[in-house]
């Protein structure tokens, strides 16, 4: 394994690695001569420091939460950089143009400039029969009884037998002689479903194909009875019709259902009405809502732990100064959606932002996450806030009446940022000695 170094640091890696190389060889001596009975001088305990104190828990715990935060807002802000990979403005969302009349359910890979116009002529739909509407309370009347059958398309049949008269010679009354005519036929595998509906104290069987298109009809025969009527159609089975029309070629198509796939089976979409729609690739407005939100919602938090600990160092003083600045002029704010509420925190007008969104998509785009945009502006006051050195983030705090066991206890702050500031090599050094001490160890 090779580990690399940087110039800066070379000596300073060279010294430690030599004085663990001596610190080695020392222990080693030891336990030689004390495998050959020699007397070996005890080694003195260097006193361990103290770092349990409320000062340094309560300055250690801003540092983390510092830096937490301001690696959150530096995220949020990608997410909505226009050239971020995985930001809301490269990803492809597939939408419609008008949900009334399609609605996109699922993509496969989607691509990127899919553009497909859609012309719904007519809706998939179930037949549907109804029989005449007869006073659910009162007593079957002689003819009452049902002997008919029902048959699918598919040949599959159901026997509707329900006599007027119950087992006792009572008459039952017309809702319950429908009710026993609808589990009759829920009960088999046609294909077909019945229920009985009740509206201002009258019933009425219905019966319904489970499944929408010409080939899940079904017709009645026999004698009615009280489900007379429902021999008859009321909503023919038919299927949907529609074309579609991309790059620059239109085909007329037909389903059964109003479940369709488009571009090749990239896309699922529903049929919900007759009309004209566009299903085009583009971002999904609802992500960069989101996203807006987010970013807003970290940036407060941020500017207000700032201001809250503003007092512990130069850095976090300069810091709060420089967030609590505003980010872009009001007019500039206002065109997406944003802006300062009466305590100076960021606040996110959602339909507003929607509305830019779908009147000035590309400009307001560029305003959100162009260079030198919004999200932008944020990301470098986040980058100037993560390079501040975590010792003058709480050089007051340091300085305040601390001894020097908790001087030295606090140097901990500069050693971890002389390393984050000289870059990565530096962080790669700072875990070889790591590595050292545990296999010397």
């Amino acid at each position: 394994m090779s580990l690399r170094v940087s110039g800066n640091n070379y000596s300073n890696y060279q010294s430690m690695y030599q004085t663990l190389r001596s610190l080695q060889a020392s222990r080693t001596a030891s336990a030689s001569r004390m495998n050959q009975g020699q007397a070996v001088a005890p080694v003195k305990r260097v006193p361990r420091i103290k770092s349990g104190s409320t000062q340094y828990a309560d300055t250690l715990k801003f540092v983390q939460n510092y830096g937490k935060g301001m690696a959150e807002v530096k995220l949020n802000a990608s997410k909505l950089e226009a050239g971020s990979p995985s930001g809301v403005f490269s990803g492809v969302n597939i939408q419609s143009s008008d949900a009334e009349v399609a609605t996109v359910d699922k993509t496969f890979r989607p691509r990127k400039g899919t553009d497909i116009g859609l012309e719904v002529e007519s809706l998939a739909q179930a037949q549907q029969n109804k029989s005449q509407a007869l006073d659910a309370s009162a007593q079957a009347s002689d003819g009452s009884s049902m002997d008919f059958e029902v048959t699918s398309a598919k040949g599959r049949s159901v026997r509707v037998n329900v006599s007027e008269t119950a087992a006792d010679g009572s008459r039952k009354t017309n809702e319950q002689m429908l009710k026993e005519a609808a589990d009759q036929i829920n009960g088999s595998r046609t294909g077909i479903q019945a229920s009985v509906t009740k509206e201002d104290g009258k019933v009425s069987l219905v019966l319904s194909s489970e499944k929408t298109g010409e080939s899940n009809s079904f017709s009645v025969q026999g004698q009615m009875g009280a489900a007379q009527g429902a021999q008859d159609v009321a909503a023919e089975a038919q299927n949907a019709r529609y074309s579609v029309t991309q790059n620059g070629s239109t085909v007329s198509r037909s389903s059964e259902s109003n479940k369709i796939s488009l571009d090749y089976g990239r896309v699922e979409a529903t049929l919900t009405g007759t009309g004209s729609a566009q299903v085009k690739a583009g971002v999904d407005e609802d992500q960069v809502v989101s996203a807006v939100k987010d970013l807003a919602s970290s940036y407060n938090e941020a500017t207000d732990l700032l201001k809250a600990n503003a007092s512990r160092g130069q850095g976090t003083k300069a810091q709060y100064d420089n967030f609590r600045r505003d980010i872009a002029s009001e007019r500039t704010l206002k065109a997406v959606g944003i802006s300062y509420d009466k305590s100076g925190k960021l606040q996110v007008d959602e339909k507003a932002l929607k509305k830019a969104l779908k009147d000035d998509f590309e400009g307001t785009k560029e305003l959100l996450g162009g260079q030198f945009g919004i999200a932008d502006r944020i990301s470098q006051r986040a980058d100037s806030a993560i390079a501040t050195s975590s010792g003058r983030l709480v050089d007051q705090d340091i300085s305040a009446g601390m001894d020097r066991n908790q001087e030295s206890t606090f140097s901990s702050f500069r050693y971890l940022s002389d390393f984050s500031g000289t870059g990565p090599y530096s962080l790669g050094n700072y875990y070889t000695v790591g590595l050292l001490l545990n296999t010397m160890g």
